[in-house]
């Protein structure tokens, strides 16, 4: 580490301090409050958010497949995401902090802090990607494939074989019926993508390892081939239609690569951001070392050591203060020119007697 580096002038310490804390409270306060506001908001739709309803030809065999049960229901894929997500998260820390090679090491306690972060910024793309998956089922409003089955319509049949936009769903399950309008775009494909790009992205910039070139690859992998498991189960289960599937896998990687693009990053290059961490930690352990010898100086008036000269300037008392040594040779000065004096009258009035005593 170079000593210029050292030049973090005394003014960071408290008052500085003090007031970047006030503004990052500030700031995180502002953030969470945003951020339930869009939650708020992504809930609302979810739940009670009113498709369009759109209508349908007779002969449609799009819409016309069986209703079957599904594979993986809303909650189990929620509940399995964040859970990969947190297990990702973590395994890659722990990756990182065992590899010795991987320098500089961090405390556990940056760690915790690094994978909340990461977390955090994780859940910010899954509001806006949910955001996005409700806004535009409820907008569209289009049929899934067994909303025959589901809605089983009743309309004017002497209208057939043209379009039918005037009709009454006689099924039983409401919230089915609703559903059945929701097709596109595949929240499951979307939601499942997005987890597997961002963590794709996340393992590729964040995790440090040697002992392995292939560690790396078969995690990305295993994301995506899940993703694609889980959206080409609902075409399975007659849940989407494949386009839905599809819009939703570019939906999900969209998100999770904007997010990492414009959030995420502040964060990837952890090994320059340890590095500065340690460089201000030194150069503010080396201020307030410095500050304490001056300070033991000031009440002891011995002889001052050598400082840092680039983390602070001398007091300007310390330059004003006369030297000890000097008024020593100061105050021994007078006192010679004193001697001297004395010696020169005492020969004077000498020359005098004898002058008046030879006259």
């Amino acid at each position: 580490m170079k000593v210029e580096y050292c030049k973090c002038s005394m003014a960071v310490s408290t008052q500085g301090m003090s007031s970047s804390k006030r503004k990052n409270i500030i700031r995180t306060i502002v953030d969470v409050l945003i951020w339930l506001a869009a939650s708020f908001v992504a809930f609302y739709l979810f739940t009670f958010g009113k498709p369009y309803k759109n209508g349908f030809f007779c002969d449609d065999k799009s819409i016309s497949y069986p209703s079957l049960q599904e594979s993986i229901s809303t909650p189990v894929l929620v509940a399995i995401g964040f859970t990969v997500s947190i297990l990702v998260v973590v395994f890659v820390e722990i990756l990182n902090r065992l590899e010795k090679t991987s320098k500089p090491q961090c405390q556990l306690r940056q760690v915790f802090e690094r994978c909340v972060k990461n977390y955090l910024v994780f859940l910010i793309g899954f509001l806006i990607q949910e955001l996005f998956v409700d806004g535009i089922k409820n907008k569209m409003g289009i049929l899934r494939p067994n909303f025959f089955d589901v809605c089983k319509p009743q309309y004017n049949t002497s209208l057939c074989p043209g379009y039918i936009s005037e009709y009454r769903c006689t099924g039983n399950d409401e919230k089915q019926i609703r559903s059945s309008r929701q097709s596109f775009p595949s929240g499951h494909s979307s939601f499942s993508m997005y987890i597997a790009v961002y963590f794709c992205i996340y393992i590729e910039k964040r995790l440090q390892i040697r002992f392995s070139k292939l560690l790396k690859l078969f995690l990305q992998t295993g994301l995506i081939f899940a993703a694609i498991l889980c959206g080409l189960g609902r075409i399975i289960d007659n849940k989407h239609h494949p386009s839905d599937v599809l819009a939703g896998f570019i939906l999900g990687s969209i998100v999770a690569i904007v997010v990492v693009s414009n959030v995420l990053n502040l964060s990837f290059n952890s090994k320059a951001l340890d590095q500065h961490y340690i460089l201000w930690s030194n150069c503010v352990q080396t201020a307030e070392k410095t500050a304490n010898e001056k300070r033991d100086y000031l009440q002891s008036e011995s002889e001052t050591s050598d400082y840092c000269v680039s983390c602070e300037r001398p007091l300007d008392n310390d330059l004003e203060k006369p030297s000890p040594i000097l008024e020593t040779d100061f105050y021994q000065g007078r006192d010679i020119e004193r001697n001297v004096s004395s010696k020169q009258l005492i020969e004077i009035q000498n020359n005098n007697h004898q002058t008046v005593s030879l006259s």
